[in-house]
This record gives C-alpha cells, structure tokens and sequence, in this order.
C-alpha cells in the first residue's frame, strides 16, 4: 500500500495526491468543501489537560523495542483489554483519551520516544472532527507526525486507524469530514513507504451504511464490548500484517 514519497502540505497549497478508485483527488480541494472551518483555529490547551496523564506513561514499564505501541484518542484509551485482544502481538497502549492531532504531537517525544516501536497504530482525529477542525487541518498535523516518526527511526511502520463513522458523528452532520479525513489517511498510505490504512468502518456498519445496533455505548461514540471485538476482528489482522518482528542482532 506503501508508494513514493507524498508532496509536503504547506497551508493547503500544495496538495497531496491521493489515489482512490482509480482517481488522483488532490487533498487541496478539501479546502474548498469546508469553508466553514476556514477561520483561525485556537491551539487546544494540551499541557495543562493531559500533562498529568502523560507523564504517568513514565512510570510504566518499559516495553521491549519493536513492538506495537497504540497511539491516540479515548477509542483506544478505553479499549482496556487490548493487550489480551491483540495476543500474542506485543502491545503497548499509550492512548489518552480527548486528545486531538496536536496533542500527539505536542507529546511525541514522551508517548513514543520510550517505547521504542516497530510498529506505531494510530486512531486520532475523531475529536478535532469534533471540534470542527478542517479536514486539511487534520491531515497536515497527522503528516508531521509523521515527520516526527521518520527522524525517530526510518524503519517504524505505522498504520492509520480510519476515523469511526459512529452514530454522534452522524448525529452532528459530521460524516463527511470523517470520510474526508479517512481518504487523507489511505492517501497517505499509498504516497509514503511504511505508511498504512485500515478502514474498520465496515465492520462497524450495515450495508446502508448505518452504525450496527449494539455497538456503541449510550453516547453513541464510544464502543461497547461487542464494539471492540468488532474492531478486533479488522485491527488484530492488519497489525499481524504490517508488523515485523526484529530479529536480535547475531
């Protein structure tokens, strides 16, 4: 899934070709699509909300390098029996729950730095959705994440976890940034090596396209338990794909 390198965005004037169903969608054109989130974007107060929790990654046990290191919003902070739904892969959940793009970047160095990964699998963008973020807004943050991985350690591998269509993203009229959002990250997938995408939309939805009864809590974001053995099914699959195992050196 994995291509040459991707143009940099740059304010959304360059625009990163993406490639789906046969046609080149240059991401720049989002820009158009959403005029309503074209205003000035106030930068999420991240150090005071989330310090606390990201600083108790510290105390953590260290986890052996290479594995897989889950990153990102409440979707996966809540997905409490990862570790046992992933088994045998060798998991470590770093998630925290509200943050947005800018907040995985703003802790980059404390989230993924120690964990040393093989393998990064990102869910984050549900909540600058929500926040009313501009799909270019979210792709260009997700790209210097990006960035902030291929200076870490070229061989990282990430896979990017589509945004949920969950009933409240429905509810708010929020869908069509979500699959805005999405085909930035296949875009990605498919113009940066070692970048890839996971779409577990389908295994979340009829064939209307409609969220599937019993697989969300009462806020109609969050998973139920059947919800998450409903994301097993898509994400354990992905992650034994992309992820390789690092032989120890001779």
């Amino acid at each position: 899934m994995a291509g040459s390198s991707s143009q940099t965005l740059n304010g959304g004037e360059k625009a990163l070709k993406l490639k789906t169903l046969g046609t080149a969608v240059p991401i720049v054109a989002l820009f158009f699509a959403f005029p309503q989130a074209r205003s000035q974007e106030a930068v999420p107060a991240a150090h005071s909300k989330f310090r606390g929790e990201v600083e108790k990654f510290a105390a953590l046990p260290t986890p052996a390098p290479g594995g897989v290191l889950l990153v990102g919003s409440s979707i996966f902070k809540r997905w409490t029996n990862a570790v046992q739904d992933l088994a045998p892969l060798p998991v470590t959940n770093r998630a925290f729950g509200g943050s947005q793009t800018s907040h995985q970047l703003m802790f980059f160095d404390q989230v993924v730095l120690p964990c040393r990964p093989g393998l990064i699998v990102w869910y984050c963008g549900s909540n600058d959705i929500k926040e009313g973020k501009h799909p270019l807004s979210v792709l260009q943050k997700v790209e210097e994440w990006l960035g902030k991985v291929a200076q870490t350690d070229p061989s990282i591998r990430v896979l990017l976890v589509s945004v949920i269509r969950s009933p409240q993203k429905r509810r708010d009229g929020q869908l069509e940034t979500v699959d805005a959002v999405n085909l930035g990250y296949e875009g990605l997938s498919q113009t940066r090596p070692g970048i890839f995408y996971v779409d577990v939309n389908p295994a979340l939805q009829n064939s209307t396209g409609e969220a599937r009864a019993g697989l969300y809590i009462e806020d109609g974001l969050h998973l139920s338990v059947e919800g998450y053995r409903q994301l097993t099914t898509v994400l354990k699959p992905a992650i034994q794909r992309y992820w390789k195992k690092k032989e120890p050196n001779p």
